[in-house]
């Protein structure tokens, strides 16, 4: 019984050193996520914790103030997509080189994220909508009933090919690239966006976003399961 009663103390007394060092490793963690800057190794961190903001400036540049005043400010910048299936092996490695050199050459936080959106079809349903808008006017002054009835059928296919549009933003989701860049202060964040676009080159080809763009993006990343319409 001593024996076992003495192993029993010993077990105890071993177990609660990995307590304690628990609980500090885990306080480490907390204090650590607090501060996250985009390039720690925490996959399980939610987007939302790294980009809780205050405001986006109301100028050109539309800076985004982070919540936290020790993280400063942050920038987002699209990835321009370059068609890597279409390239040639010579032409995929001139792009990975010129990739590798970007994290070689830009020394500041920087994370990328994936971000899906609606396929865009605006443009398409702008232009259907003005060809549309112009054969119905011409339809109303339209004596020949010949005449009047090809410009009806084109009419039919203008309604078709707006119904397919629609039905494409509706079902089908893109996926983007946004790369996010940090800065202390704006003036800072100015020069390490100037820094990221050329050292990108015609690699990572990196352009600046839309205020809307850009505010859509923000309300994806902190609502996942929410569909940006």
């Amino acid at each position: 019984m001593a024996i076992r009663q003495s192993k029993t103390k010993s077990q105890m007394g071993t177990k609660r050193p990995k307590l304690r060092g628990r609980r500090k490793k885990k306080e480490s963690l907390a204090e650590q996520r607090s501060h996250f800057r985009g390039t720690e190794d925490f996959n399980w961190l939610p987007m939302m914790d790294l980009l809780a903001y205050k405001q986006i400036t109301n100028d050109p540049d539309h800076l985004i103030q982070l919540k936290e005043s020790q993280d400063g400010w942050a920038d987002l910048l699209t990835v321009r997509g370059q068609g890597v299936g279409t390239m040639s092996m010579n032409q995929q490695g001139n792009l990975i080189q010129g990739f590798y050199h970007f994290l070689q050459a830009y020394l500041e936080d920087v994370t990328f994220i994936i971000s899906p959106f609606p396929v865009d079809t605006g443009r398409q349903q702008a232009f259907w909508g003005r060809r549309y808008e112009r054969i119905t006017q011409q339809i109303a002054r339209e004596q020949n009933p010949r005449r009047r009835l090809q410009l009806q059928m084109q009419q039919r296919y203008i309604r078709d090919k707006q119904r397919t549009n629609i039905e494409v933003e509706k079902q089908l989701v893109s996926e983007e690239f946004i790369i996010v860049l940090f800065g202390k202060d704006k003036h800072t964040l100015r020069q390490n966006r100037q820094a990221a676009i050329q050292y990108g080159g015609s690699s990572l080809i990196l352009e600046e976003i839309s205020l809307e763009k850009k505010e859509e993006t923000l309300f994806q990343i902190n609502n996942l399961n929410t569909r940006v319409k």
